[in-house]
């Protein structure tokens, strides 16, 4: 399959990296441990990640969603 010349496919942010923080939701603030499972492009051109992140440690339960690239924060693999 070719390019596309008028609308070029830009890769999305970091796609190698999958060990993430999600530092927030729609209701509350983390950071919280997360997993990038897959990428996607909204209609107004931003990245979106979909996630499975662990809200609460304490809690053996684990949550799946789409987030907005700015609300994740790659983990860093030297802290």
């Amino acid at each position: 399959m070719g390019t596309n010349r008028r609308y070029p496919r830009e890769p999305p942010p970091d796609s190698r990296r999958r060990h993430c923080w999600v530092m927030r939701t729609a209701r509350e603030r983390g950071p919280w441990p997360g997993l990038i499972l897959d990428w996607r492009r909204t209609s107004s051109g931003e990245w979106q990640a979909r996630v499975v992140y662990v809200p609460d440690l304490r809690r053996p339960e684990s949550v799946e969603g789409w987030f907005a690239a700015a609300n994740l924060r790659p983990l860093d693999p030297k802290a």
